[in-house]
């Protein structure tokens, strides 16, 4: 099964990236979003592609991702709160897809991220999909903070690479 702590720290850190006054109250401010495998990159994001985070607590993807085909992810990720490392973990993206409960593979089908390997080349927008947060709502004042997220990801065709940082207010 996919990670609980993994798709929490993906809904925190990746979810809140656009400056929007948001559920509960909260705001996140980003302050570097940068793909850092350079132009070759298996998984990029557009440049302007954000996720906001409404006022109903609901997760909403603006703009697209492109990916070269690839049939292996081996992903090593570094997630730091306040400059202290809270999760540190090598993860096979490929089988933590196929083995996801339906809590992620809602949250993946959001985000229009595969549910198995191998993936075609291809460019998904997810302009119109929403994932409800709200469950979480009542812990946002543990997402409060500066966080630095830099994931590595090994695929049988190169690499890719992101690395984000942002500070969560209310």
């Amino acid at each position: 099964m996919m990670d609980v702590k993994l798709l929490a720290a993906i809904v925190f850190v990746l979810g809140l990236i656009d400056v929007a006054l948001g559920c509960n109250g909260y705001k996140a401010n980003i302050l570097k979003m940068e793909n850092c495998a350079g132009a070759d990159a298996v998984i990029s994001a557009d440049a302007d592609f954000t996720v906001k985070l409404t006022k109903k607590c609901e997760l909403v993807p603006v703009g697209c991702v492109a990916n070269k085909a690839f049939a292996t992810a081996q992903a090593k990720y570094t997630l730091k709160k306040d400059n202290v490392v809270i999760k540190e973990e090598e993860v096979d993206l490929c089988a933590a897809a196929d083995g996801a409960n339906n809590e992620a593979k809602s949250f993946m089908k959001v985000f229009s991220m595969p549910e198995k390997c191998p993936v075609a080349e291809e460019k998904i927008c997810a302009n119109d999909h929403k994932f409800d947060v709200s469950k979480y709502k009542n812990m946002m004042s543990l997402a409060k903070g500066s966080f630095e997220l830099r994931a590595e990801v090994a695929h049988d065709t190169g690499k890719s690479c992101l690395h984000l940082e942002l500070e969560i207010t209310k």
